[in-house]
């Protein structure tokens, strides 16, 4: 079964490039330009994401807040916050920091691929330590 990620940025023609190609790497895309609207399609389901892909810089609400809320309504969620002005994720609680990578833009194709594919693992090492407890 394909991963289901949740996309969003305000950018629409890199919206629109993200999903196509994510899409054409085996990942379920939903996308969203607005966030608030990407925070409603979540809570009432929040498990059927495991990850979420956002720009840092939106309006109605920032990608680190957006990272909060998430955070609030799932414990597995992990995200890949993307902005093209430098970001740390020491801005973060601390308790959120090892669910979140971030990838400066601009990126090349295979640059979002990796970044994906390490938060794919870390979401893979926490169900394995859970798993032992």
């Amino acid at each position: 079964m394909p991963q289901r990620v949740l996309l969003v940025d305000d950018e629409a023609p890199l919206l629109q490039l993200m999903a196509s190609f994510l899409t054409r790497n085996g990942y379920e895309v939903e996308a969203f330009r607005n966030p608030l609207d990407a925070l409603e399609r979540f809570r009432p389901d929040g498990a059927r994401y495991r990850l979420v892909i956002a720009d840092v810089t939106m309006p109605g609400l920032s990608g680190d807040e957006l990272v909060r809320q998430l955070a609030e309504l799932s414990d597995e969620v992990h995200v890949l916050l993307l902005s093209g002005l430098p970001f740390s994720t020491e801005r973060l609680p601390s308790q959120l920091r090892e669910r979140v990578a971030f990838l400066q833009k601009p990126f090349l194709p295979d640059m979002l691929l990796a970044q994906v594919a390490q938060l794919e693992r870390r979401l893979v090492g926490r169900q394995t330590s859970d798993n032992a407890c």
